[in-house]
């Protein structure tokens, strides 16, 4: 079974983008559904500029920012 998890992007150019994670698999909320996208592996990769550049929120969280947008 694969967990789902909200993360809210912190780097630069994605500041407040937020993206679903399902196992290995990212999706982004686009006309009111999640679509599946790539995420740079950066996000989770130490060498990389924008490593741990995002937070883990609830999906609660989520859905107020999204409602926001």
């Amino acid at each position: 079974m694969n967990e789902t998890r909200f993360l809210k992007l912190t780097d630069y150019d994605n500041r407040g983008t937020v993206i679903k994670q399902e196992g290995r698999q990212f999706f982004g909320y686009e006309q009111g559904a999640w679509v599946r996208r790539g995420l740079s592996l950066g996000y989770f990769y130490p060498d990389a500029p924008e490593f741990d550049c995002y937070e883990v929120i609830t999906e609660k969280e989520a859905k107020k920012l999204l409602n926001a947008e």
